[in-house]
């Protein structure tokens, strides 16, 4: 995992789990933003991979890429299903609220603006947002750019869809 830079109190990290194998480890366990970006070619990692994530005390997820939708519907099927565990384990009703937020964004820039600047759980302060990238082109570069671009007061477009630009 790689610094990218800052935000405001937030840390930006990067890392391609296709060259770390060690990924999950190195995730921090609190106080923390998933930015996932996963395209088509990602599909058969991806259900694990969410498991990993919210393993790790993830506060807030933020998806994007061309599986953008179905990154955050594995996450929240995860945690209904955790819930129904806790449920007929202790016979406690779970508590959503304390459960991880979860958005989608098919305008990419504005995907990664929001996990940077507004992603919030109303409780915790969150200081770190970990870019986890499941592709194989790879976006660190576009990613570096927009940190860049965010803290020169710059603010995404409003188009409703806006696709990554990839390193290769």
């Amino acid at each position: 995992m790689e610094s990218i830079g800052k935000i405001k109190n937030r840390e930006i990290f990067y890392i391609s789990i296709r060259d770390n194998l060690e990924w999950q480890n190195l995730l921090p366990t609190e106080k923390w933003v998933a930015f996932t970006i996963a395209d088509h070619e990602d599909k058969e990692m991806l259900y694990d991979c969410t498991i990993g994530i919210l393993n790790k005390n993830v506060t807030y997820t933020c998806s994007a890429g061309k599986l953008a939708s179905m990154t955050e519907d594995y996450f929240d099927e995860e945690i209904g299903w955790r819930g129904v565990q806790h449920e007929e384990k202790t016979g406690e009703k779970f508590d959503f609220d304390k459960s991880p937020m979860t958005s989608m964004h098919r305008n990419f820039s504005e995907g990664f603006w929001f996990s940077a600047v507004v992603a919030s759980d109303g409780k915790k302060e969150m200081n770190k947002v970990v870019c986890i990238d499941f592709t194989t082109r790879k976006v660190k570069k576009y990613l570096t750019e927009l940190v860049k671009k965010i803290n020169n007061g710059w603010f995404p477009s409003d188009e409703e869809i806006e696709l990554v630009e990839y390193d290769n």
